[in-house]
């Protein structure tokens, strides 16, 4: 009995693992996004004058999170591949 319990279990952990792989990973929505989101994930990564640098850009490009997201990957300082992935999404946007 125990071994049809562990099979039935991993069968359904495979499935749910296979569902969520194919899952499309382009499925990215920019309506969760704005300027503020973008300066959130980059500040921690920026000395603070680019800081300041961002903020002006941001106030001439009437706060758009495209621009600023162009702006960020511009500047690159070294920020974990998983930002800059979001930032190139935000970007297109």
């Amino acid at each position: 009995m125990p071994h049809k319990l562990i099979f039935i279990l991993t069968l359904g952990f495979l499935t749910l693992t296979l569902s969520c792989a194919q899952t499309n990973p382009q499925s990215f929505q920019c309506s969760g996004h704005d300027w503020k989101s973008v300066q959130d994930l980059v500040f921690p990564y920026l000395e603070d004058e680019m800081q300041t640098a961002m903020v002006m850009q941001a106030q001439s490009s009437e706060y758009q999170m495209s621009a600023a997201a162009d702006f960020a990957l511009t500047i690159e300082e070294s920020y974990p591949d998983s930002v800059v992935e979001l930032l190139q999404k935000i970007e297109g946007c």
